[in-house]
């Protein structure tokens, strides 16, 4: 009692991990949702759900929308698959935000993980056949305040920066941020690159919204978000 609104931030994210670790990535991302929803609804309380884009395939050339089916392709994409199945069974006033590539001052993240690299090693190489959209977590929680406030929650949103990133892309924003020349990055295959978990290969959100002031360009976002990610390694 005493609450509007709950919102599951909690997950389990080692993403690589999961492959191994099944039932604890869905205790966490699956079941554990559908519990706090059920909780919520219980109590009367909205729920929101922070999901991701791992539950699409990947194989898409345009922007998912919020409407196209899901088809996770990893341990942990149908870990979150199954908490939002779980979250709209429930019952509750829900809202599911998906969001991807997050990075922040808190943790850590690709951008953290680059700049590390590159002071080490004075270059470092990245693929450049994945493509998304880097989100800072601040943006992410501007967007669930958002959603909160809204008369009527939107049952599925795309809470991701606008434009289109490849993680080299990324990595060579990252350099620029560290007053470095974009060339300390040097871009990959995936294949050069393999990992236990499959990535989508093509991550890219549809994040229009008639209701919300959605997030902007990646690239400004993150020049915004920089100093403060960059310093807090």
């Amino acid at each position: 009692q005493g609450f509007d609104v709950i919102v599951n931030a909690a997950a389990y994210t080692a993403v690589d991990k999961a492959e191994a670790e099944q039932d604890q990535a869905k205790s966490t991302n699956g079941y554990l949702a559908g519990f706090l929803a059920e909780a919520a609804k219980s109590t009367g309380a909205r729920f929101i759900q922070i999901s991701t884009d791992y539950v699409f395939d990947g194989l898409s050339k345009t922007p998912y929308q919020v409407t196209d089916p899901i088809n996770p392709q990893s341990a942990y994409g149908k870990s979150k698959a199954l908490g939002e199945q779980l979250v709209e069974k429930s019952g509750a006033d829900y809202s599911i935000l998906r969001t991807a590539w997050l990075y922040g001052a808190g943790g850590r993240c690709f951008p953290k993980i680059m700049a590390d690299l590159i002071e080490k090693n004075g270059s470092v190489r990245v693929v450049a056949d994945q493509f998304g959209q880097p989100t800072w977590t601040r943006d992410l929680a501007d967007q669930v305040i958002q959603v909160a406030s809204l008369s009527s929650m939107p049952r599925i949103v795309h809470a991701v920066s606008s434009g289109v990133a490849s993680w080299a892309d990324f990595a060579r924003e990252v350099a620029i941020s560290m007053g470095l020349d974009s060339s300390v990055v040097e871009e990959i295959a995936t294949t050069e690159y393999p990992t236990a978990a499959k990535r989508p290969a093509w991550s890219v959100l549809d994040n229009s919204s008639d209701e919300l002031t959605i997030i902007g360009d990646w690239r400004e976002r993150w020049r915004a978000a920089s100093s403060n990610v960059l310093y807090a390694r």
